[in-house]
């Protein structure tokens, strides 16, 4: 890890492009959330920003094309290999005047909570093994739904509607959990021209792709698909064994799925015990039905890094914080909040080579930019010179924590 807030302004106006104001606001935002020791609302960032409170409520309000930025992150830092993510997440939130407060799941809990929810998606990215954020938006409550005749599925597909442009520019592929794995949701994605990776439940009703007999005429319209498929009594010609190993065993075939009623590339996993026997069986699946059994494998696995880009906003950079009434300036917290994990993973942990990188520690780099934000005043209050105190050798036993203190500069 090496730079200062300033060298990592300067690369956030380098992504925001052209707009000197958007320049400054987003590299003002971004580089002071990883400096903010206390809650993220607007009273503490005019504090450790240095701008009038006012000032970053105006910010907020603003249009800042947040999207477009983190998707030309992606462009610079990203290896090139993606796959869509999106998940909705729950928000602990109160407040009569928030703005989407209803009841939503929270997996956490496992339970119907009061508070918010968010239908995020972030860019997976295959060769790093990591995700970026890329958009987010609350999801209105039930009322307001219903006001509209809409289900909770009708407006997850309209934001999938919406981000089609930036699905196709990152590979057209959407990975979603098993919520999605349904017809209400399947179809009208597929509609868009999008290949989906999603799970299935475990007791659905699937049947082998049918058998064709050559020179063999008959009346009707083709069978469109064969036995149902017996777990017991598992075809190993019609479902054949693509991998086994002490831990799980893989089988991969074209199938047909009732719910769905379209024919799928199907990854069935069944997980092991210490003893061999069976623990469980998972059911993934791909709408393109030419899609390698080891990628539709590897990229719903992949699906997993949204949850911690929530995990790290929520513990470190506060994106239960933020007190506004206005739907607006409260999206654009989620956004920023999420976005700035992206930023931080880009400048100080994708640099890294492969080998040497380790796990992404938020915590770790929230410490960095506060001590070194702390180094900067104490730097002016006793009249020195913040450079030479920066590039004092020893620095970095006040700046990093012992896990990164062997490789920093």
């Amino acid at each position: 890890m090496t730079g200062t807030r300033d060298s990592l302004a300067a690369k956030i106006r380098e992504i925001a492009g052209k707009g000197k104001i958007k320049q400054r606001i987003l590299a003002t935002i971004i580089s002071g959330l990883l400096s903010l020791p206390q809650r993220n609302n607007f009273k503490q960032m005019s504090k450790w920003f240095g701008v009038n409170e006012t000032t970053v409520h105006n910010w907020y309000k603003r249009d800042m094309e947040l999207c477009e930025f983190n998707r030309k992150l992606i462009d610079k830092w990203g290896s090139g290999t993606y796959v869509v993510i999106f998940d909705p997440s729950y928000l602990s939130k109160s407040g009569k005047h928030t703005p989407g407060l209803g009841y939503y799941w929270s997996g956490q809990a496992g339970a119907v909570k009061r508070g918010l929810e968010i239908g995020s998606f972030a860019v997976g990215d295959v060769v790093h093994h990591t995700a970026f954020h890329l958009h987010a938006a609350l999801t209105p409550k039930s009322e307001d739904l219903k006001a509209k005749g809409e289900t909770l599925m009708d407006h997850y597909v309209s934001l999938v509607k919406e981000r089609k442009s930036d699905i196709a520019h990152f590979g057209g592929k959407l990975a979603c959990d098993g919520y999605f794995g349904v017809r209400t949701f399947v179809k009208p994605v597929c509609d868009m021209g999008i290949t989906l990776i999603s799970c299935l439940k475990s007791n659905v009703c699937l049947h082998y792709t049918p058998e064709v007999v050559a020179g063999k005429k008959g009346r009707g319209r083709p069978k469109s698909k064969g036995d149902k498929i017996d777990w017991e009594k598992i075809d190993d010609q019609k479902l054949p064994l693509v991998h086994e190993d002490k831990e799980k065993r893989i089988r991969s075939a074209k199938v047909w799925v009732k719910c769905l009623r379209r024919l799928v590339k199907l990854v069935a996993v069944e997980y092991l015990k210490a003893d061999g026997s069976l623990q469980c069986r998972k059911l993934y699946f791909s709408t393109d039905i030419d899609m390698e059994w080891s990628e539709i494998f590897s990229s719903y696995g992949l699906r997993f890094q949204i949850e911690f880009l929530f995990r790290d906003a929520k513990q470190h950079l506060g994106l239960t914080h933020c007190q506004s009434t206005d739907k607006t300036k409260f999206e654009n917290h989620i956004n920023l909040t999420l976005s700035t994990v992206s930023v931080a993973k880009a400048a100080h942990w994708i640099t890294i080579p492969k080998e040497d990188r380790g796990a992404f520690s938020m915590a770790e780099l929230k410490t960095y930019y506060h001590n070194l934000a702390l180094v900067e005043q104490f730097s002016a209050v006793l009249g020195l010179d913040a450079t030479c105190v920066k590039n004092n050798p020893g620095i970095k036993n006040l700046l990093f924590s012992n896990y990164y203190a062997a490789w920093a500069a």
